[in-house]
């Protein structure tokens, strides 16, 4: 028995950038054209749906209760961390539509991410998304890269913490985040890690097989 972590590198939806949506969801229009972005939409949506076949198809006759759910961007465990996933679930979120149902299925959502660390990439992002001119943003954006850099490696150093404190021995840790991070390097040794490339026959043939140091 160990220490399992798939990580799941995702590509998030307008609907889970909350009050800032709006504003990002013109900017990539503007950018994108409606008819190129209707089809990453679609891109989208379809990624989504493929991971709930392939979670549903691995897991099937898993023990639930061994399974640990870590999603980045969710920065409580217990009841309100679950409030949280079931509101953005309702508001259209397919990750957090797929969170809920594994935590339904009788899987634990851990507290995954560092509020202080949250607000300030977010007050960052509202700031270059809420410029009022394109080359605003850009010199905004500029600004801001060494430290959302930095934000981005103190998040993933927090989230391997938080995976090392609450992933037992026999048990498997999902974690969803953002394909631009990278936790691999920060976590503990005696974690066995899968980053998912979709393929069923790889993360099955990962899930049976024992680490050996």
């Amino acid at each position: 028995m160990n220490k399992k972590l798939l990580i799941i590198p995702v590509a998030h939806s307008e609907a889970e950038m909350g009050s800032l949506s709006g504003d990002i969801s013109k900017i990539i229009e503007g950018v994108m054209g409606k008819e190129r972005r209707e089809r990453h939409r679609k891109d989208v949506s379809t990624f989504w749906e493929n991971l709930k076949e392939l979670l549903e198809r691995i897991l099937l006759n898993g023990d639930m209760e061994k399974v640990k759910v870590y999603q980045d961007g969710v920065p409580i465990g217990g009841e309100l961390g679950i409030k949280l996933v079931e509101d953005c679930a309702n508001s259209g979120s397919q990750n957090f539509q797929i969170v809920s149902a594994l935590i339904d299925r009788g899987a634990t959502l851990e507290k995954t991410e560092d509020a202080k660390l949250l607000k300030e990439e977010y007050e960052i992002l509202k700031d270059i998304i809420s410029a009022k001119t394109a080359v605003e943003r850009e010199r905004l954006a500029e600004n801001y890269k060494k430290r959302l850099y930095e934000l981005t490696a103190e998040r993933d150093k927090y989230i391997a913490d938080r995976i090392k404190e609450t992933l037992g021995e026999g048990m498997l840790g999902i974690l969803f985040m953002g394909a631009t991070h990278n936790i691999v390097p920060y976590l503990s040794p005696e974690i066995d890690a899968f980053v998912c490339n979709y393929k069923e026959k790889d993360v099955v043939d990962w899930l049976r097989r024992e680490k050996h140091s």
